[in-house]
């Protein structure tokens, strides 16, 4: 089925209808199960599976659901892609199941990411445990698929609904995302190369040449200026106490010795040239620290060499071929926060190396349906606003703002996209048998 002119003006007065050219849509939209505008389907789409209610024939009656409802996040489909305001399926079942009956169309004007729909097909086939675990609580419940209708404004969270419940053959999934990994791989897996040192020696293999690991976090420090010899002090070097894994809030100046925090000093600044912007911008200076790698299964840590600042600068220094968004940061006390520190933009909040990687996977991705793999990469974890936690467990951004921390830990995007990859295939493998939901 197409999604023509004609079937866009059926809908075109309809509130919400998205700015954008028809062409636009068009390609967005895949009919009748997905649409990027009002769905103009969703007529013959009741009519071939509603069923008129007649209150004088019609016996249905369902008193109040009062159960109290907990289920846990731990769940592929749920974990696959975030999303805020995110419920898990199986407590959207219940409901479903209380209320409906197999074939019955249920409505969810505020979709989200579509757990709605997954909860309805899940209704057809539940995992053994939880099915037990519902005929317990519920006898009467029958099970069977329930049709879904599901809408968002947000064109976010009906691509994410889309890609969850409309029908996918895994194994050409499978076929295309290695397809795609690999490219990316080939392209750019170079830009996350260390060579293995031991004790500050550089490691070799058997035939002479350097062993090679892959980087699966960088640490970048902030560097102050030092308001009493005006010297540069990397904060890595003066606050971070190594041996006790912790940050000092106290630190002093290696080159004068004079006593300093965060507050008493301002941090030092370069300046480059932006090639999208096409003008020089000034912005906080922040320098590699540490490389965390593995080599094989084995994990490794060190100081970046000469071989890894000459890597990121070439990194730096080079042209990124593939479109990435530019767009200024939006009004508000938030959003702006880091003009200070000339981080005005959006592309200004990753590495240049994370930038090149995100837009290269973005433009291979773009037309496929592993953009929903990339897509599920959240932001935040690739960007500059992930802190690097000394001694604690995993590296994450602070919850809630827009905060660039003094320790950043610059992720490796091929692994989190593999990661990602491997859950969106745990997904579809557990629902590959579901018939899809109407969404627009």
């Amino acid at each position: 089925m197409k999604l023509t002119k004609e079937d866009i003006d059926k809908v075109r007065r309809i509130e919400g209808f998205p700015i954008g050219k028809d062409e636009d849509i068009i390609a967005l939209s895949n009919p009748p199960y997905y649409t990027a505008c009002p769905n103009p389907f969703i007529e013959d789409f009741i009519k071939e599976h509603g069923k008129p209610y007649d209150e004088a024939t019609d016996g249905y009656h369902r008193e109040p659901f009062a159960a109290d409802v907990s289920e846990g996040k731990n769940d592929s489909i749920y974990n696959a892609h975030s999303y805020h305001t995110k419920v898990p399926y199986k407590a959207i079942m219940r409901y479903i199941l209380h209320y409906t009956e197999p074939g019955d169309i249920v409505f969810d004007g505020f979709c989200g990411t579509g757990m709605t729909g997954v909860a309805a097909q899940m209704c057809e086939n539940p995992e053994l445990e939880f099915k037990a675990k519902i005929e317990a609580e519920m006898p009467y419940v029958k099970w069977g698929a329930r049709k879904a209708i599901l809408n968002d404004l947000s064109p976010a969270a009906t691509f994410i609904a889309y890609n969850y419940n409309t029908p996918v053959d895994v194994v050409e999934f499978e076929k295309e995302a290695k397809r795609i990994l690999d490219e990316c791989e080939k392209e750019c897996g170079w830009m996350y190369e260390t060579r293995h040192t031991a004790d500050g020696k550089l490691q070799y293999r058997i035939d002479g040449k350097p062993i090679i690991g892959r980087i699966n976090y960088t640490v970048w420090s902030d560097v102050f200026i030092c308001p009493t010899c005006s010297n540069e002090v990397v904060f890595w070097d003066a606050a971070v106490d190594k041996e006790k894994g912790k940050v000092n809030s106290i630190f002093f100046c290696p080159y004068c010795r004079s006593e300093l925090t965060k507050r008493n000093c301002v941090r030092a600044q370069e300046t480059h040239f932006d090639t999208r912007l096409n003008k020089f911008v000034t912005m906080a200076k922040q320098v590699p620290v540490l490389i965390n790698y593995s080599v094989g299964k084995k994990r490794f840590e060190k100081t970046p060499d000469e071989y890894d600042l000459a890597l990121i600068e070439k990194i730096n220094n080079m042209e990124i071929p593939y479109w990435y968004p530019t767009d200024r940061m939006c009004e508000g006390s938030e959003s702006r926060r880091n003009d200070k520190y000339g981080i005005t933009h959006v592309h200004q909040f990753y590495t240049r190396r994370n930038l090149a990687v995100l837009a290269a996977i973005s433009h291979k991705a773009l037309t496929s349906r592993f953009n929903i793999v990339f897509q599920s990469i959240n932001a935040t974890l690739t960007s500059k606003i992930v802190r690097y936690n000394m001694g604690h467990r995993g590296n994450g951004p602070v919850s809630g703002t827009l905060y660039v921390p003094s320790l950043v830990a610059e992720s490796n995007v091929l692994n989190l996209l593999i990661g990602k990859q491997t859950d969106f295939l745990s997904v579809y493998n557990k629902i590959k048998n579901f018939c899809g939901a109407q969404i627009n």
